[in-house]
């Protein structure tokens, strides 16, 4: 399922965040298939201390993985979201 991950994190822990991520990048090439696809971002909207970036999960345990590894210096929030096709076949199923 595709995410809307919503984050945000404190100006003044913007050092530690950026190592976390750094570390993060090394980690998830060595395990790939324990965190979601970054499918585009992360975007930072301008000004602030936060942003989105959208991904591809394939279960839960991943979406878990992700949030574990950069909380607590980045809050997250997870959206599930699906393009209008896919919402279609969902709705036209239900009947």
């Amino acid at each position: 399922m595709k995410f809307i991950v919503f984050w945000e994190y404190q100006p003044e822990t913007l050092d530690i965040v950026l190592k976390k991520l750094n570390k993060f990048k090394k980690e998830e090439a060595k395990n790939a298939e324990k965190y979601p696809a970054i499918l585009t971002g992360p975007f930072l909207f301008t000004g602030e201390s936060k942003g989105i970036t959208i991904c591809l999960a394939d279960n839960d345990e991943q979406i878990f993985s992700l949030y574990q590894y950069l909380h607590p210096e980045l809050k997250m929030s997870f959206v599930p979201v699906m393009d209008t096709e896919e919402a279609k076949e969902f709705l036209l199923l239900g009947k």
